[in-house]
């Protein structure tokens, strides 16, 4: 085991809570749990799962850490049905997390926690998102394949892209869930609460080329048969398999797999149906959010990119030395 694990390293950050801080156990106690809910969520979305238990997780690991990963936790917790004040909670918790390494530990933490605001209405950092140009290779990479797991992720990618699903409701489809006729389909969401999802033509290409394949195909075990997408072993699809299938896939395309997840392209299928004039309400349906505050984050996107636009006009270029060949051109 490497020295400074999650152990050792939490037991400092406890004990220097009680001796500097004087802080309650209950309220050290909260820390924690956030410190460890943030760490779960790093070790899942950006590595990989690369422990099995959170408790292998080392400094080592924290370095690479940077105010960036706590925004995605932060839209994560927004995902995630929790609250405006405990989001902001967390980030305190995480505030005195970090600024004891930052500030105590010889800074092992990147950034200082500072620039890292509590919400005032609603989470403003947009997580990443594909470009329309990288969207598009990934929808491609696989579409003139005939083999199996190959068709299979096509088709995933496709529900991602264009239909905005979370990786769980992508393992959680069953066949009886879809409905080629009408091109629709049952979504499973959080809270066993379910939407109604429907297929443009691309994705419905997609899904129907593997249900051709998956009909032929047989499930290991019982509860299984009614899975949509099956694994090479013919069990349900994980979560697990479908992030490395991601990886693989955005690797092949020339595709940051370190920057980008597989909940990349969820955001990437809101951010471009927003731009494309898609209204904030719609897309809150289309994504199964149950608060309106966490899909205008994307209405925030269009608020860059038009101070961008202005600040970059031609005329903020204009330089009065210029003015007689401006004038006369």
């Amino acid at each position: 085991m490497e020295k400074n694990n999650y152990k050792e390293f939490i037991v400092d950050f406890k004990d220097y809570l009680i001796v500097i801080k004087n802080l309650s156990n209950i309220y050290i106690e909260k820390i924690v749990t956030t410190v460890h809910q943030f760490l779960e969520f790093v070790n899942i979305y950006k590595l990989d799962n690369k422990y099995d238990s959170i408790e292998n997780f080392s400094l080592n690991d924290v370095r690479t850490l940077t105010n960036k990963d706590i925004y995605s936790y932060i839209f994560y917790l927004a995902e995630n049905d929790y609250k405006q004040g405990s989001r902001n909670i967390k980030i305190e918790h995480l505030r005195s997390f970090f600024n004891y390494l930052f500030h105590i530990m010889h800074n092992i933490f990147r950034q200082p926690f500072d620039i890292v605001k509590t919400e005032k209405r609603e989470v403003r950092q947009l997580p990443n998102y594909l470009s329309l140009r990288e969207a598009k290779k990934l929808v491609t990479l696989y579409k003139d394949s005939d083999k199996v797991n190959e068709v299979r992720n096509n088709a995933i990618f496709n529900l991602c892209l264009n239909c905005g699903l979370r990786i769980s409701e992508i393992s959680a489809l069953n066949i009886d869930d879809i409905d080629f006729k009408y091109k629709k389909f049952i979504i499973h969401g959080k809270g066993k609460k379910e939407r109604m999802g429907y297929l443009n033509d691309v994705a419905y290409d997609a899904m129907i080329k593997y249900y051709e394949i998956r009909k032929n195909l047989h499930a290991k075990n019982k509860k299984d048969e009614k899975a949509f997408f099956l694994s090479n072993k013919g069990v349900r699809l994980s979560t697990v398999a479908i992030r490395k299938a991601t990886k693989i896939a955005y690797r092949k395309s020339d595709i940051d797999s370190i920057e980008y997840s597989v909940h990349t392209m969820r955001h990437t299928c809101a951010t471009l149906m927003f731009k494309s004039g898609v209204d904030v309400k719609t897309i809150q349906e289309i994504l199964g959010h149950s608060q309106i505050n966490t899909t205008k984050i994307y209405t925030h996107l269009h608020d860059e990119e038009v101070m961008k636009s202005m600040l970059d006009h031609p005329l903020s270029q204009f330089k009065m030395k210029d003015a007689y060949a401006y004038s006369v051109a």
